[in-house]
């Protein structure tokens, strides 16, 4: 599996999320967001790419075992360092320096197979169109799968300059294309001409069901905290509704907004956070720390745009919200999340999203923290594996 997330990222991502899972009966092998020559003079003091010199330089020790189960492993690949091409428009030159870069990562993932014995392989790209768009050229893999998770050319003008036209060739060239959200699935699949199944995001239901039904110590970092406390995980970036988030902070100045995850606010917005009392920041926490904070929470949100970014967005946060049994309050960003209408409060306008706090933070029994986590049962990832494989099941039968 490759993707743009590495397995020690700040944030948790859907691809992580699924090799760990695949990873109990199956072996996976998880390659790293390949770094360019500028992201190792950037960031080379970092702890997470010294322990990964050696790799990123000479191609040693560029494979990590990070878990074994009785029935399999996961295993981390960092290719050697690639070009920075992103710079080059679509055409011949860009095509050439792709083509150098391709050749490295695919190195990097015959040299671990071969290390291993193996010869019979899944090739998933899981959001990642900008490398081994065709795996078949340089692979040999059994069954190959594209995997989208957002609109990528949304997000931003870096990933819409090549990402948008590769992510069309990864899913036409690929035997199962997948998507995240059923806009994401239509769109892709009129734009591509092929079919592409809908595979909806899971949750780590378990582990955020430790928030309700297990107990500990208040993190340092919320000690000081007012309560009642709104909590929202993840990257606080561009999907955020800042003018929303203002307006909250400032029609609730007796509540606190604790926002936990990295900051990308300053790139998107004028709004000065810093400067609202009322809001606070605890930085990004490994997925294994979040039920610990959202215990603590007294409601959640998810204050997103109503956009063509968000529209595509089915996100993690919703069942990781639901299992640790908290209230949610959400803007009506996607189709998708009105799937969860009977259990989340969903607002048509910011009004609506401000005047719902006061009702959230009394919805914190017992009885309603088992309901929302009823709903995250059937979205956990090991439903999501076992979708995984039907779907290319049906698929490789019909090659």
């Amino acid at each position: 599996m490759i993707s743009m997330s590495r397995w020690d990222g700040q944030i948790s991502s859907a691809s992580w999320s699924l090799a760990k899972e695949l990873g109990k009966t199956n072996q996976v092998y998880y390659v790293d967001y390949p770094y360019t020559w500028m992201d190792y003079r950037r960031e080379r003091s970092l702890a997470s790419v010294k322990s990964r010199k050696s790799a990123l330089l000479k191609g040693k020790n560029a494979t990590k075992l990070l878990f074994e189960h009785e029935g399999g492993f996961v295993k981390a690949i960092t290719p050697k360092l690639v070009l920075p091409i992103n710079w080059a428009s679509p055409g011949k030159l860009y095509n050439k320096l792709s083509q150098i870069n391709n050749s490295i990562v695919a190195q990097s993932i015959q040299d671990a197979l071969a290390e291993d014995g193996i010869r019979e392989f899944i090739f998933w790209n899981s959001f990642n169109p900008t490398y081994l768009y065709d795996p078949k050229a340089l692979l040999k893999p059994t069954f190959t799968v594209y995997h989208s998770r957002d609109a990528i050319g949304a997000i931003n003008e870096f990933t819409r300059k090549h990402g948008q036209y590769l992510e069309i060739l990864a899913i036409q060239n690929a035997d199962l294309a997948i998507a995240t959200s059923q806009s994401l699935s239509d769109d892709l699949s009129e734009f591509s001409g092929k079919k592409v199944h809908l595979f909806p995001n899971g949750g780590d239901t378990d582990l955020f069901k430790k928030a309700w039904t297990e107990s500990a110590t208040v993190p340092q970092d919320l000690v000081k905290i007012p309560k009642p406390m709104i909590g929202y995980t993840g990257n606080v970036c561009q999907r955020i509704d800042y003018e929303l988030l203002k307006s909250l902070a400032e029609s609730h100045p007796d509540k606190s907004i604790v926002l936990v995850g990295p900051r990308e606010d300053k790139q998107h917005t004028s709004i000065d956070l810093d400067s609202i009392t009322n809001i606070y920041f605890t930085g990004p926490k490994k997925i294994d720390q979040l039920p610990e904070y959202l215990r603590w929470f007294d409601c959640v949100i998810i204050p997103f745009k109503c956009n063509e970014l968000t529209r595509s967005i089915y996100p993690l946060k919703i069942n990781e919200y639901l299992a640790a049994g908290k209230s949610v309050i959400t803007t009506s960003f996607s189709p998708d999340i009105q799937s969860f209408k009977d259990v989340i409060r969903v607002a048509n306008s910011k009004e609506e999203f401000i005047h719902m706090i006061e009702a959230a933070l009394t919805d914190n029994s017992a009885l309603l923290n088992e309901l929302r986590y009823k709903k995250t049962e059937e979205n956990s990832w090991s439903h999501r594996v076992e979708l995984f494989w039907q779907l290319a099941f049906d698929t490789y039968q019909q090659l």
